[in-house]
């Protein structure tokens, strides 16, 4: 085990700008880590969501080493040469990850908090909760800070409750939860809450309102003007996180008695619509963008598309056109397009449908009711309801809903 440049680090008091280390571990893997050094007994070690890192970090990791915070960035997607896409995060080496906290301990630190998002959140607690099973009598780890985690596992089919990985419900760590509002976990926050809680963890909720997901990682360019105000406060919120978590009283973990490390593949099949075998007669009764509140049940009798969507979602962006033009194949007293906006006021529509021709009737989900209603997990996320009412398709993701092969399962409704 090898740390290469370490002493020059150690001898710096502060440094505001991350120092890239090569770190050889026990097994030959050799981890690529940006240092923020303070000097301080407190270490944020960083690990990536599946998409690796962007920049938008940087300052934020700038300004906790000013405040008294080390952190340490690991760049595994570059360390391991593994490109980023959503199963990366389960090829990355437990053991080495585990190794470096073991090196984070040795170099004096008090306290450690893993700090990341999206599915990197099943890596850090997955890391954390092995660490303290080889390590019973040491309190090193105080908690997890975790933008959006994604802890489903698998591919929850439409309109069924989504399974978590195992590991989520053994965390004993207590974790504060970051949710921005323009983000397909901000109605969520209660359900993993309550599967991370099983194991023991106090799980905090902090919604950012207006935000949107992705800012604390994106250069301020890409980003709105509530964005970049979010993500100037994120060494606060983070060190108000930390102070909070020192409040808690953490329980030992509890014992698996199965492998809980795995997590289900994803399966990705062809883009077209899906038998759909969850549950039925959803309530759907809404506020549209007209004001008028209405039940879903008065378009029985005809043929209905159900599509849930944000005007802040690409793949969701993307489809309106092809919707729009599979409404004009059909006479409407035959078969309708209703979509479900996800979350956001009558204000921010318009302003969308000055970019996207959106010709197609709007209900709102203002409180994301409908989206728990409906098992939707992702956005955008579409059912297909018969004459009689009866859900006889689904799909999640984006299609070209004017395809052959759609316009022909929707006649064959009729």
């Amino acid at each position: 085990m090898k740390w290469f440049g370490l002493i020059f680090i150690f001898l710096s008091s502060v440094i505001v700008a991350g120092e890239e280390l090569e770190v050889e571990l026990s097994s030959g893997s050799t981890i690529s880590i940006d240092v923020y050094v303070s000097g301080g007994d407190t270490l944020f070690l960083y690990l990536p969501s599946e998409r690796g890192f962007g920049k938008g970090h940087v300052s934020t990791a700038q300004q906790l080493a000013l405040d008294g915070y080390d952190v340490w960035v690991a760049d595994l997607h570059s360390s391991y040469m593994m490109p980023k896409y959503r199963s990366s995060i389960d090829r990355f080496n437990i053991d080495d990850l585990i190794e470096l906290v073991d090196i984070a301990k040795n170099k004096s630190f008090k306290k450690i908090f893993f700090l990341t998002s999206g599915r990197g959140a099943q890596l850090a607690l997955k890391v954390a909760y092995q660490w303290q099973l080889n390590n019973p009598k040491l309190d090193l780890l105080r908690g997890h800070i975790l933008h959006s985690p994604h802890l489903i596992d698998g591919k929850p089919d439409l309109g069924r409750i989504a399974k978590y990985i195992g590991v989520a419900k053994y965390s004993n760590l207590p974790i504060y939860m970051l949710l921005p509002q323009f983000g397909t976990k901000y109605f969520r926050g209660e359900e993993i809450a309550k599967q991370l809680e099983k194991g023991g963890s106090s799980v905090f909720i902090h919604r950012f309102k207006e935000v949107h997901g992705g800012f604390h990682m994106r250069d301020a360019k890409d980003l709105t003007k509530i964005d970049v105000q979010a993500k100037d406060s994120l060494s606060e919120v983070y060190i108000r996180a930390v102070r909070l978590m020192n409040t808690v009283s953490i329980s030992e973990p509890l014992t698996a008695n199965k492998n809980i490390q795995k997590s289900s593949k994803v399966i990705f099949s062809e883009p077209r619509l899906k038998l759909y075998q969850g549950k039925q007669n959803i309530r759907l009764k809404l506020n549209t963008f007209d004001d008028k509140l209405v039940d879903i049940s008065k378009y029985k009798g005809r043929v209905i598309l159900l599509n849930f969507w944000a005007s802040w979602c690409r793949p969701c962006v993307k489809e309106i056109p092809s919707l729009v033009r599979l409404q004009q194949q059909f006479d409407q007293n035959d078969f309708k397009i209703v979509t479900i906006n996800i979350g956001e006021s009558k204000e921010q529509i318009v302003e969308f449908m000055k970019k996207v021709k959106m010709e197609l009737p709007i209900m709102l989900d203002a409180d994301g009711q409908a989206v728990k209603d409906w098992g939707v997990y992702a956005y955008p996320s579409s059912f297909v309801l018969d004459r009689k009412g009866v859900i006889r398709y689904a799909y999640r993701g984006a299609l070209e809903w004017d395809s052959q092969p759609i316009i022909n399962t929707i006649r064959g409704l009729l």
